[in-house]
């Protein structure tokens, strides 16, 4: 009486290994597939905080270089292993040549390395001179950057930027050839051509900046 009362105990306990082994053979794919989204994650978040600090370490040695240059230390300045906290950077002062008030002109450029992430930056830097004793003036301008997109959605714009500043760079050397190729008068005639298409505001004093851009102008 016992043996035929527990007889269909039996298909039950089929059943029940059947369903666990099918939410295994279910859940295993799904777990393997978050954990591998979860990593990518992380390698990506990784990924962006090395960048992000390289660029900060290469933004303080950009910082330092214009220090250098108020504290009025003059000249060419190679420094290739300085320090920002952990990390290090290299920061290289060039001097390019003298501006109209007899200021000195430089190429700033520093770099940074932090694991496979190199970061550099340059800019242009004008170092005036003591007034009469440092912190000396300094004014900096047109940086470049080494250009790293975040997300491939930003890579449109970045190529769009640097093709503008590209179209930018073509426009200042023609312009600077054309300065140095014409003469005085030349130069003159050309510039005070435009006159009749510039803002009247512009028009009134236009003689006047006419005759100071021939005075700056370029020579060979």
């Amino acid at each position: 009486m016992l043996t035929e009362l527990r007889q269909p105990e039996a298909p039950r306990k089929g059943v029940a290994m059947v369903m666990v082994i099918g939410l295994v053979a279910i859940m295993m794919p799904i777990i393997f597939m978050l954990s591998r989204i979860g990593g990518s994650q992380t390698q990506l978040a990784v990924k962006y905080h090395e960048n992000l600090v390289a660029e900060t370490v290469a933004f303080s040695g950009s910082n330092a270089g214009l220090s250098r240059l108020q504290g009025n230390i003059r000249g060419y300045q190679d420094l290739p292993d300085e320090t920002s906290g952990e990390d290090k950077f290299s920061l290289n002062l060039r001097p390019t040549g003298a501006g109209f008030f007899g200021q000195t002109m430089y190429f700033l450029l520093t770099r940074a390395r932090i694991k496979t992430h190199n970061y550099i930056m340059m800019a242009e830097a004008e170092q005036f001179k003591p007034e009469p004793a440092p912190p000396v003036l300094v004014i900096s301008r047109d940086y470049w950057n080494t250009v790293e997109p975040y997300e491939i959605s930003l890579m449109a714009d970045v190529l769009s930027m640097q093709n503008y500043r590209g179209m930018e760079l073509l426009r200042l050397e023609e312009t600077r050839t054309f300065e140095r190729k014409s003469t005085e008068q030349q130069y003159k005639i050309e510039m005070s051509g435009k006159k009749s298409s510039l803002p009247a505001p512009l028009q009134t004093d236009w003689d006047a900046m006419v005759t100071a851009l021939v005075s700056e102008k370029l020579s060979e």
